[in-house]
This record gives structure tokens, C-alpha cells and sequence, in this order.
């Protein structure tokens, strides 16, 4: 994708609204054991496979294949997702889950790996 910025900033303002929405204005979650972490999950891989994508892009070609750089981004992911659960004590009908946070730096972690992992293989999807 020649301009990677505009899904990456859809995606992120779409986790603001989802994780920082009331509690009342949350829909409600599919009826199985884990259902939110898998969504809490899959918003933190998608965020952090897509702004690598702009990373990426901003890199030169040498660069480009080398998953260091990658790796270091991945504090920032870690951050990110540390942060965004202590914020949500202040939202109404939201609350505070150490395992959010567990599974948030998961989904980054596994964000990065597959896009370190795709970059590595010259898909098209980076």
C-alpha cells in the first residue's frame, strides 16, 4: 500500500472509541468464557501490524529487512497497551483487568512477529 497512514489511524481512533467508551455504550460481548480478551487482543494486533506498516515505510531499503527495528518498536506497543487499561479506570462502567493488560501485549507482540515475519518474506500484505 503505497499510503500504510490512513488504515493505521482508522484503526487506532476505532480502539479509542471501543476502549474508552462508558460502560453503558459498550455493546454487548458475544456469550463465551474470554470473548473479551479475544477482542482486546485482536484490536492490539491490528494496531501494532499496521503502524509497523508505516514504520516500515518510512525506513530505507536497507533498513527495511531488518527485524531489530522493528523488535525495539514493540516497548512502544508494550506502553500502549499498559497504559490504555490504567486510563480506562477513569471511564465510567469501565474497569481495571490485569489480564487485559496481559492479553493487550500479547496482541501487540504477535502483531509484530507477523509483520516482522511477512516483511522478512516480501508479502505483498507489508
Amino acid at each position: 500500500m503505497k499510503h500504510p497512514v490512513l488504515p493505521a489511524v482508522i484503526w487506532s481512533l476505532g480502539m479509542v472509541y471501543a476502549l474508552f467508551s462508558p460502560g453503558s455504550e459498550v455493546p454487548e460481548l458475544p456469550k463465551f468464557y474470554g470473548s473479551d480478551k479475544l477482542i482486546h487482543f485482536g484490536m492490539f494486533s491490528g494496531m501494532a501490524f499496521l503502524w509497523n506498516r508505516v514504520i516500515r515505510q518510512r525506513l530505507d531499503e536497507r533498513e527495511k529487512k531488518n527485524s531489530k527495528i522493528f523488535t525495539n518498536y514493540l516497548v512502544f506497543w508494550i506502553f500502549i497497551a499498559i497504559f490504555t487499561e490504567y486510563l480506562q479506570i477513569m471511564v465510567p462502567g469501565r474497569s481495571f483487568d490485569y489480564l487485559d493488560i496481559v492479553t493487550n501485549i500479547m496482541g501487540g507482540t504477535i502483531g509484530t512477529i507477523i509483520f516482522v515475519y511477512l516483511n522478512k518474506k516480501g508479502s505483498i500484505l507489508v
